[in-house]
């Protein structure tokens, strides 16, 4: 009996675990968007994103007083949103700051923790209704 009860834990983990028990997790799309606003530091609502090819997103920022468009790419590595402006470089190399994202709350909420090189690592929450709307 005593042999059964890891076998039953990993079956009920699995089972909680199911897509079908839950709601999808974020997509690369809303990953990126929610990631991008917290490093500009903008309104989630005034980006835009599609996917690209090889996993990039591609995304925009309208500034509402002058209509200027900026662009920016993002791509996701495990839990870490590299990105880059455009025309920018990749924010990859040992002197970027680091950003990671994590799903929490049952999918309930994403959380966006920056941890720059030179000081404390930072985070923001944001709500899947808030992403997710348009």
């Amino acid at each position: 009996m005593a042999c059964f009860r890891p076998w039953l834990a990993v079956a009920i983990s699995m089972a909680a675990l199911s897509p079908a028990s839950a709601e999808p997790a974020f997509d690369a799309r809303a990953i990126c968007r929610t990631a991008i606003a917290a490093i500009t530091g903008r309104d989630l609502k005034l980006f835009q994103a599609t996917a690209a090819s090889d996993g990039v997103v591609a995304l925009t920022y309208a500034r509402p007083f002058d209509n200027f468009v900026w662009a920016y790419h993002c791509r996701l590595d495990g839990n870490q949103v590299i990105w880059a402006d455009e025309p920018g470089r990749w924010r990859e190399e040992a002197r970027d700051d680091k950003i990671y994202f994590e799903i929490v709350g049952a999918g309930a909420q994403l959380r966006i923790i920056k941890n720059p090189v030179n000081g404390p690592a930072t985070q923001e929450l944001f709500d899947r209704e808030k992403i997710l709307e348009r």
